[in-house]
């Protein structure tokens, strides 16, 4: 009979164990994420990035279309749901547009038969190793509880809702693919196409994707992470040449100096994933701009 018992015991202690570090993950994610690059940080080497000296470049040049200028937070994966996050579900889509924002980072991704969805993982938000029909995926539950999201529909509320803003994110490998679906789903709606952000990750996609549609240099933004944190250089001389004054990075990777020259140049930054009002507030305080949030609002905020 002990031996049951001494299962149950140890059962119960791994389970304690996850519970508390999920919860030190949920409490200090923005820790998290930047112990998580200073490992990668290690594992780079820091000569790759180019050593320019960028006193003498002017500020940065700004695109007439400024739609920073009309926000501060932008909600991750549509904003987060009951705790959770990267649900990219209608239910966060409604949630965002009741709470009066207009600012919403999407993840995309295709399904077995080459539709583009609203999704972040199979596997984490599915909970599947394997990709999805469209049929499969409008019959499932993102987590097993919220609606999933087909791009379409993404578009349909941008068409009812003349102010909400896209930032297009996607894991996908063929970047300007997802931004041309985008465009032929938008096609008959320009207000709409207007409208989309992209993010970029690496040097000259920005111009393919003009060669698609006419995007204003202001409906773009460079994102560090897939680029490699560790070269700010690099990353600020794209910026130059490709006209991109607005870059986000995650939080705490960059050292102060680094961030120092970017705000001097005249670069918006924004960082993520910021959930917490010290953070944010204590960035504000050194020249960064705005924050991808799962559940910062606007009052958390100390600006004017």
């Amino acid at each position: 009979m002990k031996k049951p018992v001494h299962r149950l015991k140890w059962v119960l202690l791994h389970l304690f164990v996850l519970g508390v570090l999920a919860l030190i993950f949920l409490k200090f994610s923005e820790e998290m994420t930047a112990f998580k690059a200073n490992i990668y940080y290690l594992m780079q080497d820091s000569r790759m990035d180019s050593h320019i000296d960028f006193t003498d470049y002017p500020p940065v040049r700004h695109a007439e279309n400024r739609w920073y200028e009309k926000t501060r937070l932008v909600y991750h994966a549509g904003g987060g749901m009951d705790g959770l996050d990267y649900t990219n579900s209608k239910e966060a889509m409604e949630n965002l547009l009741k709470r009066q924002q207009s600012f919403a980072e999407i993840d995309f991704m295709y399904t077995s038969d080459g539709e583009l969805v609203c999704m972040h993982s199979w596997k984490d938000q599915w909970n599947s190793e394997s990709v999805p029909s469209l049929q499969e995926f409008r019959a499932g539950k993102i987590y097993g509880k919220y609606t999933t999201m087909t791009a379409a529909e993404l578009v349909q509320y941008m068409v009812d809702h003349p102010k909400l803003h896209i930032i297009i994110d996607t894991k996908e490998e063929d970047q300007i693919s997802v931004v041309k679906t985008l465009v032929d789903l938008s096609e008959s709606h320009p207000d709409v196409t207007d409208r989309f952000i992209i993010q970029l990750y690496a040097a000259g996609v920005k111009s393919e994707i003009q060669k698609l549609y006419p995007f204003d240099d202001g409906n773009f933004l460079f994102t560090t992470y897939k680029f490699g944190y560790r070269f700010p250089n690099k990353i600020m001389k794209i910026c130059y040449d490709e006209n991109i004054s607005v870059v986000t990075v995650p939080y705490g990777v960059w050292e102060e100096e680094v961030r120092q020259l970017y705000v001097s140049k005249g670069f918006i930054l924004f960082e993520h994933t910021v959930n917490r009002p010290d953070f944010a507030n204590g960035s504000l305080e050194k020249g960064v701009w705005g924050f991808y949030t799962d559940f910062l609002a606007p009052e958390d905020l100390n600006v004017q």
